[in-house]
């Protein structure tokens, strides 16, 4: 897992959402960094990628990317 200290830190609010759930912004500019890797516009990129929460017996939670089914 990626050292803390490394790391860009920015605050968020959580909203809640229907029975139970709670949304989280990911930033901008990881969504830009991640679209311009596959060569897309960030608009092309939310249309064409999920993004992947991974959480379990680890402190904190980190993002990956991966396509959307057709």
């Amino acid at each position: 897992m990626i050292d803390k200290l490394d790391a860009y830190t920015k605050t968020y609010k959580m909203r809640p959402v229907g029975d139970g759930g709670v949304e989280v912004t990911i930033p901008l500019l990881v969504i830009e960094r991640e679209a311009r890797k596959n060569g897309l516009t960030v608009t092309e990129f939310v249309k064409r990628f999920r993004a992947i929460a991974h959480f379990d017996s680890f402190d904190g939670v980190y993002y990956t990317f991966t396509p959307k089914e057709e």
